[in-house]
Order: C-alpha cells, then sequence, then structure tokens
C-alpha cells in the first residue's frame, strides 16, 4: 500500500499595502474618504466575500474548484460577517449610550 505524497501549498497573494491616517483625523484627507464612502466600501467587500465563497462552493461542489480555496473563502467571509456584525452592535450601543447622556 503506497500513499500519496501531499502536494505543495500555493502561496499566498501580497497583502496590500496600508495607508497612514491623516494627522488631523478630524478632516478627511480627500472628499472622498467621507465615513459614509468608508461604510459603503465596508459593505461592499463583505459582499464580495461572500459571493466568492458562493462562487467557490458551487464550483467544489461541481468537482471543478479546490476544497482548500472553498474551506478559506467560506472562512474569510464567515469572518467577514462576524466583524462587521460586532462593530454594528458596538456602533449602535455607543450610540444609546450618547442619547442617553444628559447635556
Amino acid at each position: 500500500m503506497s500513499i500519496a505524497a501531499i502536494p505543495s501549498v500555493p502561496t499566498l497573494p501580497a497583502l496590500p499595502s496600508i495607508s497612514p491616517l491623516p494627522s488631523n483625523p478630524a478632516t478627511p484627507a480627500s472628499g472622498t474618504d467621507s465615513f459614509s464612502n468608508l461604510i459603503g466600501n465596508a459593505v461592499n467587500a463583505l459582499q464580495q466575500a461572500q459571493n466568492n465563497a458562493s462562487s467557490a462552493e458551487a464550483q467544489a461542489a461541481a468537482g471543478q474548484g479546490n476544497l482548500a480555496d472553498t474551506m478559506i473563502a467560506a472562512s474569510k467571509a464567515s469572518l467577514d460577517t462576524q466583524v462587521t456584525t460586532d462593530l454594528l452592535d458596538k456602533a449602535i450601543t455607543s450610540y444609546n449610550s450618547i442619547m442617553q447622556m444628559s447635556f
């Protein structure tokens, strides 16, 4: 009985560089970096991660995709969803705390 060798692990793509915060955080660096745009971009990235996971799952179910890539995409989408939900809960809690303050 012979055991097949484990295939090599594919290399991960390079991470994008992170830009530093502006020196005055009260004013955005440009007009396109408004809070609503940042939130919209984050929601779009979450939707894209979920779409990628769904696509990878469909390919794996059809026998065309790589199971490891499917699991990575599903885990990334799950983690992105959990982080987004936690941030939303924290924002709502903070808003409610501010609204209960007496001035």
